[in-house]
């Protein structure tokens, strides 16, 4: 005869067996019920896809981007190829980065992450520069960016036909200086018409509104940026920009002036 701790045992693995049949049974008919309920709600076009919602895009047009994506205009949002979406998306020119996904019940959404341009600068045609070290023609073909223009950099410069800028000092150095501007002093960017590179290297910086030449000379860049920052901040309340032809920082420990007549 069976010991009752062997009679035990066998009452426990038993109930553990029937505890596992239970849950697998309870999981297989939650996946049947499942895809039944999705296949039927297809059937009666409850996910029917009626609209693409793109977000985050201010220099793509919501036509290009929903063109390259190919999504067919009828059929089930879930018969949409999400991967095969966003791969087609990211060849586009101007998209660093892309999100797709779906919004039940019957949206298809795109969030992109655009490329930020810092300027325009002259090649075998004009291009963009941007933050991501990234050489992009113009979108569209027009200057329709309200950008700052590089100057004084030679004209056949084989990364912009290559997308990039890696390699190409000047290049480097101007996004450097134009990405530090932007996020520390935003209004003096949003000042710049042109960026001039000399022959010698040295930087200058040309003001739309106020018509003045900065000299930031060919080294120590971002604290002659910063000294031109303290001396505006000196000189609040009783000059401004518009009030210097030029300001000269290529000197040590000075900063030299000339004020309009």
């Amino acid at each position: 005869m069976l010991s009752k701790v062997k009679i035990r045992y066998a009452k426990k693995i038993l109930r553990r067996f029937k505890a596992g049949l239970t849950a697998a049974m309870t999981l297989a008919a939650g996946y049947f019920l499942g895809t039944f309920a999705i296949s039927y709600a297809e059937d009666i076009d409850v996910f029917q896809l009626r609209s693409i919602e793109v977000r985050g895009n201010s220099i793509l047009p919501r036509s290009e981007l929903v063109d390259v994506m190919a999504i067919p205009v009828t059929g089930s949002i879930f018969g949409v190829d999400l991967a095969e979406v966003q791969r087609r998306l990211e060849t586009i020119n101007y998209v660093y980065g892309v999100r797709v996904g779906r919004l039940l019940p019957h949206t298809i959404f795109v969030d992109v992450v655009e490329n930020e341009p810092l300027a325009y600068v002259a090649g075998p045609e004009f291009y963009v520069v941007t933050a991501e070290g990234r050489a992009l023609p113009l979108p569209h073909g027009r200057h329709e960016l309200e950008l700052p223009t590089l100057s004084g950099v030679p004209s056949n410069i084989e990364a912009l036909d290559a997308g990039h800028i890696e390699g190409h000092s000047q290049l480097e150095q101007a996004c450097a200086i134009l990405g530090f501007l932007r996020s520390g002093y935003p209004q003096l960017y949003g000042e710049l018409s042109e960026m001039v590179f000399g022959g010698s290297g040295e930087v200058s910086l040309y003001l739309a509104e106020s018509s003045t030449v900065v000299r930031l000379g060919d080294e120590d860049i971002k604290n002659r940026i910063a000294a031109l920052d303290a001396f505006l901040l000196t000189v609040s309340g009783k000059r401004g920009l518009v009030d210097y032809a030029y300001i000269d920082l290529r000197y040590n420990q000075q900063i030299v002036v000339r004020e309009r007549a």
